[in-house]
């Protein structure tokens, strides 16, 4: 017999031992006996077992049963909560220590999707800045060249001979 399956067998042994057939009890002890860990933890449940046949249950107030029953006519007879007040009792963060981690983990999704989208947002705004930055007459002078070899192309489109017009500065 191993630890575990000995260890399942301690509280029918030490509640009612009639209902464990004689074959595994005495399995079971045979481990305990030669079993250090076993042991040590059937001796300790018997140990608490005893102290709970020792112990003295207090009596309760002479009072307790009628209290009691005051108590729950007063709550019969209270109206049932409605929806919002169940839903309400449901969310509060006193004893219901359930809903913490859900609102942690649903603050900090919201935390980085905010954070995802504003990243978002800033790129999408940034204008791409030219690899070398350029003084303002360069690229000043840079739109009038593409503009005039526009044009130049333009004008070849009115010459009914289709030939190019001669320019001073650009070749094609």
């Amino acid at each position: 017999m191993n630890c575990t399956k000995c260890k399942t067998l301690f509280p029918d042994l030490l509640l009612d031992p009639r209902s464990v057939s004689s074959a595994a009890a005495d399995d079971a002890h045979r481990h305990i006996k030669s079993c250090s860990a076993c042991l040590t933890e059937w001796t300790e449940l018997q140990a608490v077992m005893q102290n709970l046949e020792m112990w003295n249950v207090p009596e309760p107030s002479p009072y307790f049963e009628t209290r009691l029953s005051a108590r729950l006519r007063e709550e019969k007879a209270s109206p049932a909560p409605g929806f919002f007040e169940r839903l309400g009792m449901r969310l509060q963060f006193g004893s219901r220590l359930q809903l913490r981690p859900a609102m942690a983990a649903a603050a900090a999704l919201l935390l980085v999707s905010g954070f995802g989208s504003y990243e978002g947002m800033v790129s999408l705004n940034r204008t791409p800045q030219p690899a070398a930055s350029l003084s303002a007459t360069v690229t000043d002078l840079e739109i009038l060249d593409a503009n005039a070899q526009t044009l130049q192309q333009f004008a070849a489109f009115d010459d009914p001979d289709g030939a190019m017009p001669a320019s001073s500065g650009a070749t094609n």
